[in-house]
């Protein structure tokens, strides 16, 4: 065993020799010190191997005796460095990337996260930005355990949770809670007052004391409904008040106005037709695009004097390995269109559909929250800069806030009784 490594590392060579005098020529390497071994005779050749330095000292051997000899086959380690020298940038190149790769596994590259429903993506990164866990930290340096146990006490409806990696892909799991249970809150008590002032022309109460009826002019502000329910004694005499939510659907007739202008001259982007297609690398923190080199090129060939106006879009893509191998580094496309502001002018008539445009919308918007349009007075007025529409809307629609019982007053009119 110690002599075939022996032989691996100096290097060896399988011979085949033919002639007349190959015991002399053996009996010649013998005296000359030259090794050689796994000699086989074939009929009138032999095959044998030794060392690629002894083979340069058999010429004189093999002339002395008139006997031939032929490389079969080389072998050993010094054979395999010219292979090597040849193909150096590429043996290094994947010493470089191995190297490359086994460091920037050891980093978070990417987040996901998994399960959530009620608890919105934003909620979470806020959540990882708390716990100072970001993009390109090492990944040795999150304790999984204490985060999802600082995750559950955040979010209380999250039942179970799950962080754990997937190459250089941070998994946030997590399960909520599907029938949470109901919170019971205490009643205060509440009373439903008016969002606008108008007249009431429908009232229908659930729950409470109405305070205003059908045809009663009412304030913003104005209590339409308590929640303050008084209970009477034999004498009808108020003894004390039981507080409930009040609930009742209310219908109000109340004046609208609108207001819409519109200017008479108007901006346009207009492309030049000028086009650039390029693309763009990201390492880390190092980026690098075509675009900068286009406009170094570009202010020496056409300097331009006015600030140049750009639509650009940008295609992002990250580098994934073996599909969980997230690195940082980033490739896309850029796409950049060059345009400039024009401004046109509208005609009366085109300002008139514009504003009329608009009041419709405004008005069908209404309609889908379930306003009722009573009547309507509109006006278009011209103005210095262009025109504007005032309207005038008398409208039926629900209302009522809910707010608060105020417990002084609660406690006013029990004194009063």
């Amino acid at each position: 065993m110690q002599n075939r490594w022996i032989r691996f590392v100096r290097g060896f060579l399988v011979i085949r020799i033919n002639g007349d005098y190959m015991e002399r020529f053996f009996n010649m390497c013998r005296m000359h010190g030259i090794d050689l071994w796994e000699i086989k005779k074939e009929q009138d050749i032999c095959m044998c191997e030794a060392y690629a330095t002894d083979f340069l000292k058999m010429p004189p051997l093999l002339k002395k005796t008139g006997i031939k000899a032929h490389v079969v086959k080389k072998k050993g380690l010094p054979f395999y460095f010219p292979f090597i020298k040849k193909r150096i940038i590429f043996f290094a190149g994947v010493l470089l990337c191995l190297t490359m790769l086994n460091y920037v596994t050891k980093y978070v590259w990417a987040i996901e996260y998994v399960g959530n429903l009620q608890v919105s993506d934003d909620e979470l990164s806020d959540f990882l930005e708390q716990e100072s866990i970001h993009y390109g930290m090492k990944k040795n340096s999150i304790n999984c355990e204490e985060k999802e146990k600082k995750l559950r006490e955040t979010f209380q409806n999250v039942t179970w949770t799950s962080i754990y990696f997937e190459g250089t892909k941070l998994y946030i799991e997590i399960k909520e809670n599907e029938k949470s249970e109901p919170v019971q809150f205490e009643t205060k008590g509440t009373d439903i007052i008016a969002n606008e002032a108008g007249t009431i022309t429908s009232i229908v109460t659930r729950n409470g004391v109405p305070r205003v009826k059908a045809g009663d002019t009412v304030e913003k502000g104005q209590v339409l409904v308590s929640g303050g329910v008084p209970v009477y004694d034999e004498s009808q005499s108020v003894i004390d008040y039981q507080i409930y939510d009040a609930d009742a659907d209310i219908f109000i007739r109340t004046p609208i106005e609108y207001t819409s202008s519109i200017n008479s001259g108007y901006p346009v982007m207009i492309y030049t037709g000028n086009r650039v297609n390029t693309g763009f690398a990201q390492i880390g923190k190092y980026y690098i695009d075509g675009l900068s080199l286009w406009d170094c090129i570009g202010k020496y060939l056409s300097p331009k004097k006015d600030e140049t106006l750009y639509e650009i879009a940008t295609e992002k893509h990250q580098v994934i390995l073996l599909d969980n191998i997230y690195l940082p580094i980033f490739y896309g496309k850029i796409d950049r269109k060059e345009y400039y502001i024009k401004y046109f002018t509208y005609t009366d008539e085109e300002m008139k559909n514009k504003l009329s445009e608009n009041f419709e919308k405004f008005i069908f918007g209404l309609q889908q929250k379930g306003v009722q349009i009573v009547e309507k007075n509109v006006k278009m007025e011209k103005s210095s800069i262009g025109m504007e529409l005032n309207g005038s809307l008398i409208v039926v629609k629900q209302t009522g806030e809910t707010v608060e019982i105020p417990r002084n007053i609660v406690e006013e009119d029990e004194n009063k009784e």
